[in-house]
């Protein structure tokens, strides 16, 4: 059986997380194009990809995009957007499902559409009028879908099924580590205290600074807190000032995924992965990259119990899970454990199967055989 031939409609090309997705799938023999906008000045192409620009955008501009979008509509699907040799098309996020469908309809075959959410937006949540006019939006455009990808099973149960009243088969991909050597182990310092923590990421969560930081200055010294990534101003204008202010919180700046995480993830203790920067929505139903590259390093996680990522470690037996996120609570836990409890946790993450962390190239070509089923038994490849 041939690759199929898949059309990925971005809204970022130069995302790094849109780049790991046109890999995976050509690793699983796909034919890859990638059509997007970009938001910097470079055009980045995925690797293993054809891409097509359709213009650039700008980060938290949603009206901006929204008009970027719009003017799409008139020549999407034509010439060198042309969905005709597609045999699947995937759309990452709302805005790039309409450009996605309107172009499958342009094919004059109703080329399938699988629109991909890795995450749930505040927009498209809550009874107020913008909320629920996204959702009939995505609600209509789901009608033209031949099945969702998701990153989380909470998403499936508690927003497209309970909120947006969506029915569609799912396919969970999580954000495993992919393009690495599956085996990979931390050195923790074996003098603790001071105890290490790694905070990696998406640094979005003011909350998280803001008990760190107590944390932090409280242990005096005994616990340190190393943050690389790449920071959200918007939602911590005082991250600057904070870890300036702090002489226990290391910042380091964006890193290279996958390049850098073997480093990033050596010498400390834990993995923060708590994030509350949607809570009680987004925040509380994800699983994000933080946890399988920690997972992948054997570093022991700190969670919130409560949340999809708590109950994802309490399932694996490994973790410091917190029902208490107070600074007082979150120090105790930490400066209260002796050197055997903490060598009992790291045995337990370290045990556990790599294959929860990380995915390869048969992984991949499982995932091309979920995607090949939603394809209409009439258009599938032969």
């Amino acid at each position: 059986m041939k690759g199929l031939n898949i059309r990925l409609f971005v809204h970022d090309v130069n995302d790094a997380a849109v780049h790991r997705r046109a890999a995976m799938l050509a690793a699983s023999g796909a034919n890859v194009t990638t059509l997007g906008f970009v938001r910097d000045d470079v055009h980045r192409k995925p690797v293993g990809s054809a891409t097509v620009v359709l213009g650039r955008t700008h980060n938290a501009r949603f009206l901006h995009r929204i008009g970027a979008v719009l003017r799409q509509l008139r020549t999407i699907g034509r010439t060198e957007t042309s969905a005709a040799a597609a045999d699947l098309i995937i759309a990452r996020n709302l805005e790039m499902l309409l450009l996605a469908v309107v172009a499958a309809r342009r094919t004059g075959r109703r080329t399938p559409v699988v629109y991909e959410c890795l995450d749930i937006h505040r927009l498209m949540l809550g009874g107020g009028l913008i909320a629920r006019l996204l959702r009939a939006l995505e609600r209509q455009l789901a009608a033209s879908c031949v099945g969702i990808i998701t990153s989380s099973p909470a998403y499936v149960h508690n927003y497209f099924h309970d909120i947006a009243r969506i029915s569609l088969p799912a396919v969970l991909i999580e954000n495993r580590v992919f393009g690495l050597d599956p085996v990979s182990a931390s050195h923790p310092p074996s003098d603790a205290p001071p105890w290490v923590i790694a905070w990696n990421g998406a640094i979005r969560c003011a909350k998280s600074l803001a008990i760190l930081n107590e944390v932090t200055m409280r242990a005096e010294g005994s616990i340190r807190l190393v943050i690389r990534g790449r920071v959200s101003y918007d939602q911590i204008p005082d991250f600057d000032p904070v870890v300036a202010a702090n002489p226990w919180i290391e910042f380091h700046g964006a890193y290279r995924y996958p390049d850098d995480l073997d480093a990033i993830y050596d010498q400390v203790h834990f993995n923060w992965t708590i994030d509350m920067f949607w809570e009680g929505q987004n925040s509380t139903w994800a699983l994000a990259n933080r946890i399988y590259e920690g997972g992948r390093a054997g570093v022991v996680p700190i969670a919130q119990r409560s949340v999809e990522t708590g109950q994802f470690y309490e399932r694996l037996g490994i973790g410091l899970l917190l029902d208490d996120l107070t600074p007082p609570s979150v120090e105790r836990a930490i400066l209260s454990m002796r050197a055997e409890d903490y060598a009992a946790l790291q045995r337990d993450a370290a045990a556990v199967p790599k294959g929860i962390w990380t995915m390869g190239e048969a992984e991949c070509r499982q995932l091309s055989s979920e995607l090949e089923a939603l394809i209409p038994r009439k258009l599938s490849k032969v």
